[in-house]
């Protein structure tokens, strides 16, 4: 018996599901030859605690960018020093050539920026009917629990170059901080410091949680067969950490949502120690 001739939408949605299908079958698949090939070696557990400090700069644009605020001023942004540790865990398959890597970490991030106008034709603004004139500074950090889902490749015997690639979670903890510090020529103003929280609602700057992706080039040393130290160099692509539903000011008695995207990049390097417990899960002719 013929079925009634499917619509476009119906179509879409059975090719949807048909590849669907087609894709859990290979995935399927490419587990099962993971799984024979782990359980024909030696495959090893490793647990890694680290620490690493970095650069962190924040990357900002619509109305997260200042210097739509200050057209005629000079504004750089600029990174600071910040830092992570935490503890880290993997599995290592046949030869270590291969492994996964995963962990829970502490991770501080944030960023600067400098206002500067020195020109009475342009001054930052003013304070009791006076143009003000010099530069403030503005720093804001943060603090996460960041976990890393990481694939790793590495080739040597005693002296072992790696890659470890994939995407990074990060959940913020706390309030963050945002201080500014003035150094102005014609007017003194006190320095500023203020407190916010993650979160969706329509005060919140940053949302709980955004993605990043982390690459970690690497050295890795063998001090025995179960034991060696790693020096990395890391590379944070941070995803938007944004809250969308942020209110902001029109400047004529209304407001909307925000628009406009915060990213945090960093740049810096790690020190690990590895520590591996073999598990003989099959024999390896």
């Amino acid at each position: 018996m013929r079925g009634k001739k499917a619509t476009p939408k119906k179509f879409k949605k059975n090719l949807k599901t048909i590849t669907m299908k087609t894709t859990n079958f290979y995935l399927i698949i490419a587990l099962f030859v993971l799984m024979g090939n782990v359980l024909n070696a030696q495959t090893s557990i490793f647990i890694a605690p680290e620490i690493g400090i970095q650069n962190s700069k924040f990357n900002t644009t619509g109305d997260f960018d200042i210097s739509g605020t200050f057209q005629t001023a000079s504004v750089d942004y600029s990174g600071i020093f910040s830092y992570q540790g935490g503890f880290g865990v993997g599995i290592q398959f046949a030869d270590e050539k291969w492994g996964l890597m995963t962990g829970l970490k502490f991770n501080r991030k944030g960023g600067k920026y400098t206002v500067e106008s020195r020109d009475p034709n342009n001054p930052l603004g003013s304070v009791n009917g006076v143009n003000v004139l010099g530069e403030f500074t503005g720093t804001t950090t943060a603090n996460f629990l960041s976990i890393p889902i990481l694939a790793r490749a590495q080739f040597g015997n005693t002296l072992k170059f790696g890659l470890a690639i994939g995407p990074q979670i990060n959940m913020g903890i706390g309030e963050y901080s945002s201080t500014v510090e003035y150094n102005l020529e014609n007017a003194s103003l006190p320095n500023e410091e203020e407190k916010g929280s993650f979160g969706e609602s329509t005060s919140d700057d940053f949302k709980k949680t955004h993605m990043s992706l982390l690459i970690l080039p690497y050295v890795s040393y063998t001090l025995n067969p179960n034991s060696s130290i790693r020096f990395s160099v890391m590379f944070e692509n941070g995803g938007d950490m944004a809250n969308e539903n942020l209110v902001v000011n029109n400047g004529d008695g209304t407001s909307r949502n925000v628009k406009g995207t915060v990213k945090n990049n960093q740049f810096g390097v790690m020190l690990s120690y590895e520590y591996r417990f073999d598990l003989n899960l099959g024999t390896k002719y």
